[in-house]
């Protein structure tokens, strides 16, 4: 085996161009042999620089991809990714942007992309982009409660060729437009409220079709929040919603088991009542430790020698601590 490599050869072992290979010699990453007899016209370097480069190469490559990669690879905007990184609170190791960079690079690991690629394919096939819901050529919503003839409840709905209209009693279809026209026709609550602006996020649910609370939940989302506030559909025999976190006033069509029904039914997020009013929130939070380098290392150490990820240990030491505080 020879020393020594030929530019060309640099070339394919690194996987660059020729231009690159002659740019990381005179960056000196990479030496030239010396051939004082001058016996070959064309540069040659030396293995061990190519053969370390590498190395160091395939270090780098294995440490993980980078944020734009991982969002490549998923489909996703780079800023989705990073969305999913601070709610997931993974901690993603920094490595150098190129072999003898200064500059540094996230890499994610391949169970990092896993659990990311698992979020955000949750948040994509469930949340809906707006309210499905909502007919703005008649100002009404599908499933919405109204009274016929000021005594008799009845729900909007399609029948089987898709018009709207209310099923009676007698499963007799009346047309939406003429109930409207024929009939004293009155909403039982209004369906717009305020829209709520730079809030954080939303909260999730799901709601079978079959379930009782189908209707329930729907009417209370209709009257609190508006259909300003939620996006929704019926997807697969559920109603599938997101509504915009924020605080809104509870009123008096609401009944009083209506939030214990609604935490049944939610998939994140949370609702809590305060001062006769409903807040949405999330139910997790992120926050940023800062520790200096040498200690930082140390614990990732300790993490490391329990087979844990410095998130997990950092964790569960803090659940520790609560625990203890809690026997004092």
């Amino acid at each position: 085996m020879q020393p020594s490599y030929n530019a060309a050869e640099v070339a394919r072992v690194l996987g660059c161009s020729m231009p690159t290979v002659y740019g990381y010699a005179k960056k000196g990453w990479i030496r030239k042999v010396d051939d004082p007899h001058r016996l070959s016209g064309a540069s040659r370097f030396l293995r061990e620089d190519v053969d370390g480069l590498k190395a160091e190469q395939e270090r780098l490559s294995a440490a993980g991809r980078s944020i734009t990669e991982v969002a490549k690879q998923l489909g996703f905007y780079p800023q989705k990714v990073k969305e999913a990184i601070a709610v997931l609170n993974l901690d993603i190791q920094s490595v150098p942007l190129t072999v003898q960079s200064a500059k540094q690079r996230y890499a994610v690991t391949q169970e990092q992309e896993q659990a990311i690629g698992a979020y955000l394919k949750q948040q994509k096939s469930t949340r809906s982009k707006r309210n499905h819901l909502y007919v703005p050529t008649s100002d009404v919503a599908l499933y919405q409660s109204f009274l016929l003839a000021s005594e008799q409840p009845v729900r909007l709905k399609h029948n089987d060729q898709q018009e709207l209209g209310f099923f009676l009693d007698d499963q007799d279809f009346l047309p939406y437009l003429e109930a409207l026209r024929a009939n004293d026709l009155e909403p039982r609550y209004t369906i717009h409220q305020e829209k709520k602006e730079a809030q954080h996020g939303f909260t999730d649910l799901v709601v079978p079709n079959g379930k009782k609370a189908f209707y329930r939940i729907l009417d209370v989302l209709y009257a609190v929040c508006g259909v300003e506030n939620f996006n929704a559909e019926v997807r697969n025999g559920q109603l599938v919603a997101s509504i915009r976190n924020g605080r809104y006033p509870v009123n008096e069509f609401v009944p009083k088991d209506a939030l214990r029904i609604l935490r049944n039914y939610i998939q994140s997020g949370k609702v809590e009542s305060k001062e006769n009013h409903w807040i949405f929130s999330r139910s997790d939070r992120t926050i940023q430790l800062a520790f200096d380098e040498d200690v930082y290392k140390e614990l990732v150490g300790f993490a490391e020698t329990e087979g844990l990820s410095f998130h997990e240990w950092v964790q569960r030491a803090l659940m520790e601590k609560k625990e203890q505080l809690k026997k004092r």
